[in-house]
């Protein structure tokens, strides 16, 4: 049995792709409210979830009815990206749907393509819609019918899955649970209202990923540690939905203007997670600043949809006697420990590693190393701050707390705690 109603089917999950995962179809509109033929309105979009771009020359889009496949042209999908693949042409489909912009359009009529008759879907034998790669392999898929969990055929009441976008990469295509029927409206609006199966409201789009009204990203820790001729910017997240990436944003005045000054789309340290319910700890290292001048950051996480939410501003103060901290690849430490500098010997920078295990609820703790000479006088203390869940090393350029530089020899680094006390021996050489 054929669905007459307009349909929309928003997914807020995705599927479980049987090649790659990487791209998935996230909505579908057959049988559109519209003085159009049915098939120059209806669309398809689709979502990649990775964070590098996808050529999609001679992908295809088909259904099992033998109608199709359609293929699609030399287009590259962006990392996180959004395309829409509709059977009219673009500019009837602008008319219909507004701009484009934020997401890739890709008409099937522009490319004197006709595209495969979604409107036979569902039947009551089930509907199966494929996205292949150029090698026809199986990329996604949606297999759905009129039975439940997916809404019935009979007189529809629009009912939406209120489920978080979070989870747009965790669950299969194939559980109707997962997916909303918007049933009434024309080309352009669909509106959801609740059910006696489900029981939220939402409005829809086609080139928007869908979801809750929670934010993109759960902050929990921004920060700025001046180095010597450095400035290097932390920052913590508990939680990331749809994240694209970071951008940074730099002023030499609070409330001067903030101008772009790295961003997620030329540094790949920038990248988000895209969808995690897991802490995520980033930084970044501003080597381009001068001694004694502050400098201020403000921190831009932008989603898949282009939403860009703000953070900060946070400062900092770079200054020939500013404690530089570098961070090291390995392991998460358990325990905390003070490394072996390296190089060592040095002239006239070594650096001092430590390794601070994870601390509930903070991202980072203070730190302070002191400097002795072989007489035992201290000529050094290093403050600083540490990432915990990470080892660190604090950089010490062989000068005293004075900036003067101390002559060649033998001294001693000393990190204590109240859990923890350390010694190295170090040499310098000159």
């Amino acid at each position: 049995m054929k669905w007459i109603a307009t349909m929309l089917l928003v997914l807020m999950a995705s599927a479980f792709a049987q090649q790659s995962g990487e791209v998935v179809i996230t909505e579908i509109l057959y049988n559109p409210a519209s003085d159009e033929g049915t098939v120059l309105t209806q669309a398809m979009e689709i979502v990649n979830l990775t964070n590098a771009p996808i050529n999609l020359n001679n992908w295809t889009i088909d259904d099992e009815d033998g109608d199709g496949p359609n293929t699609l042209p030399n287009v590259t999908l962006p990392a996180f990206g959004v395309a829409v693949i509709c059977g009219g042409s673009s500019v009837d489909y602008t008319a219909a749907f507004g701009s484009t912009a934020g997401y890739l359009l890709i008409s099937l009529d522009d490319l004197a393509q006709t595209m495969f008759n979604m409107s036979n879907s569902p039947s009551a034998v089930s509907e199966i819609i494929q996205l292949r790669d150029e090698n026809g392999d199986l990329v996604d898929e949606v297999n759905y019918d009129d039975a439940t969990p997916w809404p019935s055929d009979a007189p529809q009441t629009s009912v939406y899955l209120a489920l978080p976008n979070g989870s747009i990469n965790a669950t299969s295509n194939d559980d109707g649970s997962n997916w909303a029927n918007a049933a009434d409206g024309v080309d352009g609006g669909y509106l959801s209202t609740g059910g006696a199966t489900w029981n939220a409201v939402e409005t829809t789009s086609l080139g928007t990923v869908n979801g809750d009204n929670s934010l993109p990203v759960s902050l929990s820790a921004f920060s700025a540690t001046a180095g010597d001729q450095r400035v290097t910017l932390r920052w913590t997240t508990q939680s990331e939905i749809n994240n694209v990436g970071f951008e940074i944003l730099r002023s030499t005045s609070e409330n001067g203007t903030y101008s772009l000054y790295d961003s997620y789309q030329n540094n790949s340290a920038l990248r988000g997670q895209f969808n995690t319910q897991d802490q995520t700890n980033y930084n970044f290292v501003d080597n381009f600043v001068a001694n004694d001048f502050t400098y201020f950051y403000k921190l831009v996480d932008v989603d898949v949809n282009g939403t860009r939410t703000e953070h900060g501003p946070v400062s900092a103060t770079p200054s020939i006697s500013a404690v530089d901290v570098i961070a090291l690849d390995g392991n998460a430490p358990t325990t905390f420990a003070l490394g072996q500098n390296f190089p060592n010997p040095f002239n006239p920078t070594t650096n001092i590693p430590i390794s601070v295990p994870a601390v509930d609820g903070a991202s980072s703790i203070d730190i302070t190393v002191h400097i002795y000479n072989a007489l035992g006088q201290r000529v050094r203390t290093l403050q600083t701050q540490a990432e915990t869940g990470r080892t660190s090393a604090v950089v010490w350029n062989a000068t005293n707390d004075f900036g003067s530089p101390v002559p060649a020899g033998v001294y001693f680094a000393v990190y204590r705690n109240r859990d923890f006390q350390g010694t190295i021996k170090m040499a310098l050489v000159k």
